[in-house]
């Protein structure tokens, strides 16, 4: 179950630093952006960063990289609302449904839980308030749902002045995945793979896809018993700390989908990080730009801040964004206990040597 409820999550987790294939211009190590903590009295968090980022030669804006779980606690969107709310300028993730600079509805696909895209209206004029991405029935929103949860895009306010969508639109990824398509010999079933693996993704993550209809089966039966749905919860955030927000780490992925999540995290990255040297090129930059992103995106982001533009890190702002609680849950500490180490045995299997 935690692997499905991972598989919904996609974006959060899959698309962070490509499986390795570091680059060799990184010369440092970056913490986590997500990581599980543990309380006194049995309570167990996932918690995200909100990394202050300051130029290190002293002059520039102050860089927030605002990793975000896409379901979460109401508590939690509440304080990422606020930091967001305080900021100049936040350059905000949303696959939209056509080009950079048109106005278009969004189509059926929710960006997922970090880092699957979520969907948005692409604002016309860049300054103007960005519109609120428009939510769809999705599995993200299920999910959320059946764990008590809320999700991003009904919980957070994108309305402001200040907020800005910075991503690329599904034409835009349609057409880089082809680009970037391996050539295959004639007989070859590999032709145009991550194009496929592109689709299959778009579809998968419809609802009413036969994966997304098995799914929210599934997530009937957890939400319908209050101990299921907490031992779902544990496990998730288990599995979400161990790999740390990045699904890509998984060295049982699919080699296609390995070659997917690789070029999304760039080409999206490589968006965000335009606009945002746009930005620190102006006569009067913003005082402070947040990057609000999923939390899979930000271990490339932040080296790439710190190595392009002359940035460190200052500090970091960890934001719990659930929690199960033991006696709450009605679970005994053997109980969680006994999962908490399943699951980590199996996250463990699963990772490659060395990035544990």
């Amino acid at each position: 179950m935690a692997l499905l409820l991972l598989a919904v999550l996609i974006g959060q987790c899959t698309f962070g630093q490509a499986a390795n294939k570091p680059s060799a211009l990184v010369r440092f190590a970056v913490e986590p952006f997500m990581r599980v903590t543990n309380g006194a009295t049995g309570a167990v968090e996932l918690q995200v960063a909100v990394r202050k980022l300051v130029p290190t030669g002293g002059v520039g804006p102050v860089i927030w990289l605002t990793g975000a779980s896409h379901i979460g606690e109401t508590n939690y969107y509440a304080q990422l609302q606020k930091h967001l709310d305080a900021q100049a300028l936040v350059l905000f993730e949303g696959v939209h449904a056509g080009r950079k600079g048109t106005a278009t509805n969004t189509v059926a696909l929710e960006k997922t839980a970090g880092s699957s895209p979520l969907l948005a209206k692409k604002e016309a004029a860049a300054p103007e308030p960005a519109a609120k991405p428009a939510g769809s029935a999705s599995l993200q929103k299920d999910l959320a749902e059946s764990l008590g949860l809320v999700f991003q895009l009904e919980a957070i306010n994108y309305t402001g002045g200040n907020f800005r969508n910075s991503d690329l639109s599904v034409a835009e990824l349609r057409e880089l995945m082809e680009k970037d398509d391996e050539p295959a010999a004639p007989d070859s079933r590999k032709e145009k793979r991550k194009n496929e693996a592109f689709e299959q993704l778009l579809k998968a993550m419809d609802g009413n896809s036969m994966f997304g209809t098995l799914l929210k089966a599934g997530f009937r039966l957890v939400g319908g018993n209050p101990k299921l749905q907490a031992m779902t919860k544990l496990a998730l955030i288990e599995a979400l700390g161990g790999i740390r927000g990045d699904i890509s780490r998984m060295k049982s992925l699919p080699e296609d989908m390995q070659r997917l999540m690789e070029v999304l995290i760039q080409t999206r990255n490589d968006a965000v990080l335009r606009d945002l040297r746009v930005e620190l090129k102006r006569a009067a930059p913003p005082a402070s730009i947040s990057i609000f992103y999923g939390a899979g995106h930000m271990d490339d982001l932040e080296r790439r801040v710190r190595r392009e533009f002359g940035y460190r890190a200052e500090s970091d702002l960890w934001l719990p964004a659930f929690t199960v609680d033991y006696a709450k849950a009605g679970l005994s500490v053997i109980e969680a206990t006994l999962l908490r180490a399943m699951v980590q045995r199996q996250m463990q299997e699963l990772l490659p040597t060395g990035k544990e």
